[in-house]
């Protein structure tokens, strides 16, 4: 039986991230449009991302405006007859984090980011989806990506938080990778599995 192998990639750069401090309305008001929007103008696949994906049996993608425009971002290979299929898995979405209710602080987004995700990692998740809800989506993603894998090469354009999970469970699942995956944009961390 030959190795089968799995790509997880961090989105590229997101489009009009804010570079301001944010108190929690303007922070919800980025997390509502976030999901929405693309990558920055010029951003483009690494030459490693792109020969991994061209020898890639799936791409999975998830449905979020950032990965799609990762996905279909120019200097991909585009003209070869046998390029990756294209799926789109709704699970692969970024886990969404809570707004914290602390009406008087003002922080950069990096630092909200920080700061939520800690509290929802202790169990408070707010009105977004729970931390066990997540574990459980980030099982059934490895779960899909493995029985991908049995096919051919598999590259997944996820996010951040759910490439961490998901990885996390590709590992439970007896593949060896890094513990935390590449977590800046266009970061690409391979799993292998005999």
């Amino acid at each position: 039986m030959r190795g089968r192998t799995i790509h997880l990639v961090r989105h590229l750069t997101t489009e009009g991230a804010p570079g301001a401090w944010l108190d929690r309305h303007e922070l919800q008001a980025w997390f509502d449009t976030e999901g929405e929007r693309g990558i920055v103008a010029g951003a483009r696949p690494s030459a490693g991302l792109r020969r991994l994906a061209a020898a890639s049996r799936y791409l999975v993608v998830s449905p979020l405006g950032r990965a799609q425009a990762t996905a279909g971002a120019r200097s991909w290979p585009r003209e070869q007859s046998d390029r990756p299929e294209v799926v789109t898995d709704a699970d692969l979405v970024e886990i969404p984090l809570p707004t914290l209710p602390v009406p008087w602080v003002r922080l950069p987004l990096d630092a909200w980011d920080a700061a939520c995700r800690a509290v929802w990692l202790l169990g408070w998740s707010g009105r977004v989806e729970s931390r066990g809800d997540a574990f459980r989506r980030a099982r059934r993603v490895a779960g899909r990506l493995d029985d991908l894998a049995a096919e051919g090469p598999v590259t997944a354009i996820g996010h951040g938080f759910t490439n961490i999970l998901v990885a996390r469970e590709l590992r439970r699942r007896g593949w060896s990778g890094p513990r935390l995956p590449d977590h800046r944009n266009g970061g690409t961390t391979t799993f292998r599995s005999r």
